[in-house]
């Protein structure tokens, strides 16, 4: 079967194609590398007739027997490909997600059903002001009661603020943010640590939102990056990153992974028809997103994610270095590839689709996402721009 629109409507597609592949460098506001490479992707796909059929993933991919297609096998070797990297030495369960807003959300839920295992008490939900705007809405949308902790001027959360926030008597469900959404801070994991030890919650329950930065930071040369999303190391429960920034897929997928103790708690009586229990939030997932982000590990590799991560954050250094040269106040956090600034023209904001926010302490600001296919010729002359040289 090969299927077409009509001329008129095909037309309309084909300008909006050109309109969108003309400005993909222009959506510099926002973590998305604009050369993903999966043409390969979508010609094999072609070639082999997967493209002409429906491809589903229904609730636990480590289920071991089912008779519906999918591809369950690819989706399991790419949460054990990330699952080794973040360090679950003792075992892991996981899914691919609709994307970072989803892998919270098992994230959130997950965490609540485990406290709740663990001591049937409602938990408290901490998550920093500076953090993605998912965890607060997920909060409510599971109805569970949620502080919003301060950040510092860095946009890390204030630990002294969560001391006094945290309460005591109740569980702890902390929401961690690697890489804060806006000015790309991560949060102290070890000083969160030791307020939890000091004040002794009934129980913790740690999720980690490393939507952008847990794409990469397993794969640079300074080894205390990795630390950061080590669970061995760090002690938190669950982490879920994005598919679609760092590791360059097309369209909104992600992966959510956490201690397999943690999954146990999610358990319910087995669906019949399903063959088994369904841990996911939602029962039906994209078997083609796990099919994508097992061609991303592969056709890429670990050395290549290795040279885009370096060569990822050297550019944003260096962007960073020749706004300031031109008098821009530039600033950028620790391993991170976003760059804020004080607000530019509206020109220069709508031209190149810049993210901007109101911050208390530094008044209007706008930051730059560097992503893999940033130069630094690209990264000059953006600095032009943005400096009015």
């Amino acid at each position: 079967m090969n299927l077409f629109p009509d001329k008129e409507s095909l037309d309309k597609l084909n300008d909006a194609a050109y309109r969108i592949v003309e400005r993909k460098r222009n959506q510099l506001g926002y973590p998305f590398n604009q050369d993903t490479g999966m043409s390969s992707f979508y010609e094999w796909l072609a070639k082999t007739g997967l493209g002409d059929i429906t491809l589903i993933n229904v609730a636990d991919p480590y289920k071991e027997e089912w008779d519906m297609l999918n591809s369950d096998e690819f989706e399991r070797e790419s949460l054990d490909f990330y699952a080794e990297k973040f360090g679950f030495k003792n075992g892991h369960w996981g899914v691919i997600s609709n994307g970072g807003t989803d892998g919270n959300m098992h994230g959130v839920y997950f965490g609540r059903k485990y406290l709740e295992s663990k001591t049937k008490i409602p938990p408290v939900l901490y998550v920093s002001e500076e953090a993605h705007y998912s965890v607060k809405k997920l909060g409510d949308v599971l109805n569970i009661e949620t502080k919003t902790i301060s950040a510092r001027k860095s946009g890390q959360m204030d630990t002294e603020d969560f001391r006094v926030k945290l309460d005591s008597s109740r569980p702890a469900l902390v929401a961690i943010a690697i890489g804060g959404t806006f000015k790309g801070a991560i949060d102290d994991q070890r000083e969160i640590g030791k307020i939890l030890n000091e004040k002794n919650p009934p129980a913790v329950y740690r999720h980690l939102d490393a939507a952008l930065f847990g794409g990469y930071l397993p794969f640079l040369e300074d080894p205390s990056a990795a630390e950061i999303v080590d669970s061995s190391t760090m002690g938190f429960d669950s982490i879920a990153i994005s598919g679609h920034k760092f590791l360059s897929l097309n369209e909104p997928a992600g992966l959510f992974i956490c201690k397999p103790e943690v999954h146990e708690s999610v358990k319910f009586s087995p669906v019949p028809y399903l063959n088994g229990d369904v841990p996911t939030v939602s029962c039906s997932r994209s078997g083609f997103d796990a099919l994508k982000f097992y061609w991303m590990i592969k056709s890429t590799g670990e050395e290549g994610f290795k040279v885009q991560a370096k060569q990822m954050l050297d550019t944003a250094k260096f962007l960073q270095s020749a706004l300031v040269k031109r008098g821009v106040g530039a600033k950028r956090n620790p391993y991170s590839n976003t760059v804020y600034f004080p607000r530019p023209s509206d020109k220069i904001v709508r031209k190149y689709a810049l993210a901007c926010n109101t911050d208390a302490i530094e008044g209007n600001l706008s930051h730059i996402v560097v992503m893999q296919y940033f130069t630094k010729d690209f990264a000059e002359k953006l600095a032009d721009e943005i400096s009015g040289v």
